[in-house]
């Protein structure tokens, strides 16, 4: 059996794992460590801790002070900066370093990359804050439903006796925004109640042509189908609503100035698993736009309940169309940049993948 050195164990943590000696210049620095900061050693070993990592002012802290003052971190939650990517979420624990003779000789910090943890905890608070608001929608849609039936009621009624011409614009403006508001309470509902799917074998394009004949005075479509595409299972009505919210969008993205491109085929980057256990096949949809593209903050909330960059829009199209997609066993991606369009993808299992 070959003896396991200090230097292997060290180099195949998980961990980052950088030392310093006690001037502060690096003196370990794994290969967890290079992949965390996306820096060689080669770059950093023997140069000082705080030129190194000029953004990263809490790790040359702790270590500072583990040197100079003796003092031990454990498990603190931070945030370290790569050479090219955005900023991981780290638990930083240090130690002091001694010789054989007892005496210091530098300070050293275990580096653990939180970002998964953090992506897990996301998304359970995301599930249970959906949890609570789609509650809170169906109790507050049942109870504007009635108070606002009888505004437009009144609304409608005071219409038919006035004769000024001005009164009645105001009556008609009232009746309008009450039926605004119920649009918006359906919307709410349609989110907050359990999926109610009629699924069936269907032709995805068959949906699509009828989304795209509903929208043609939106703009040109250009339709790239592929005609061996074999039906999928679902809901024709709910995907037909996930399509058409999504036509709209591109749309207004868009603004009319360039055509959606809507595109159809098999794909290999998402599976589903059949009955006997094998993978089954998808059916994916591309709906893509050239408009204005999605800023990188507003990405991250566009699937979230009420969030929306649209002066008049309710923000729930998107969370309704995410919750109908993973009814139907699918999954939802989009792609976009700013100035450089839009890509939502849909993907939807195939009906012989449920066989």
């Amino acid at each position: 059996m070959l003896p396991l050195s200090y230097e292997d164990i060290v180099e195949n943590l998980s961990e980052a794992v950088i030392a310093v000696d006690n001037d502060l210049r690096i003196a370990v620095f794994n290969q967890s460590a290079e992949k965390m900061t996306e820096m060689s050693r080669t770059l950093v070993l023997g140069r000082p801790l705080g030129e190194v990592f000029k953004r990263d002012a809490r790790l040359v802290e702790m270590l500072s002070k583990t040197v100079a003052e003796g003092r031990l971190f454990a498990e603190y939650e931070e945030r370290l900066h790569r050479r090219f990517g955005s900023a991981l979420p780290v638990g930083i624990t240090t130690s002091q370093v001694f010789d054989s003779n007892g005496n210091q000789c530098g300070a050293a910090a275990l580096i653990k990359d939180l970002s998964g943890i953090k992506s897990l905890e996301a998304a359970t608070l995301r599930k249970e804050r959906l949890a609570y608001i789609g509650q809170f929608a169906a109790n507050l849609a049942h109870e504007l439903r009635n108070p606002l039936s009888g505004m437009r009621g009144a609304a409608q009624l005071l219409s038919r006796k006035i004769t000024d011409e001005r009164l009645c614009e105001y009556t008609g403006v009232i009746m309008k925004e009450a039926d605004r508001l119920n649009s918006i309470i359906n919307e709410m509902l349609d989110f907050a109640r359990p999926g109610r799917l009629n699924v069936k074998e269907i032709n995805i394009h068959r949906v699509l042509d009828s989304v795209v004949m509903l929208m043609q005075d939106a703009g040109a479509f250009v339709k790239n189908y592929d005609p061996s595409l074999p039906p999928v299972l679902g809901d024709e009505d709910q995907l037909t609503q996930v399509f058409l919210n999504l036509v709209k969008n591109a749309k207004e993205a868009s603004n009319g100035a360039a055509a959606i491109t809507i595109t159809t085929r098999i794909t290999t980057d998402f599976h589903v698993t059949k009955a006997n256990g094998a993978p089954g096949r998808t059916a994916s949809v591309e709906i893509r736009d050239a408009g204005c593209g999605i800023k990188p903050e507003d990405l991250e909330r566009i699937f979230t309940p009420f969030f929306t960059t649209k002066p008049r829009g309710t923000g729930l199209g998107m969370a309704i169309s995410l919750k109908i997609i993973k009814e139907h066993n699918g999954h939802l991606k989009i792609e976009s940049g700013v100035g450089a369009g839009t890509a939502v993808t849909v993907y939807l299992p195939t009906a012989e993948a449920t066989q």
